[in-house]
């Protein structure tokens, strides 16, 4: 169960979640903080830097887990 839920579940939810910040202009870009939501209207230059951030982040994961098999 816990192989299940690392390799579908947990790549699932980042997926959904990457395409609502792009859908919604809004950009998750920590956990706590005064600036953890961006607004892509507001500040464009932050908000695309943390979608490509988390652009990179995906595919070395997914590279990473391709290459560990």
């Amino acid at each position: 169960m816990p192989q299940f839920v690392a390799l579908y579940v947990l790549p699932a939810l980042a997926i959904v979640t990457y395409f609502l910040q792009l859908w919604s202009g809004f950009a998750i870009a920590g956990i706590s903080g005064n600036n953890m939501l961006v607004d892509r209207r507001t500040k464009p230059g932050p908000y695309w830097f943390i979608m490509a951030l988390q652009t990179v982040i995906f595919f070395a994961i997914a590279i990473v887990t391709t290459l560990n098999k």
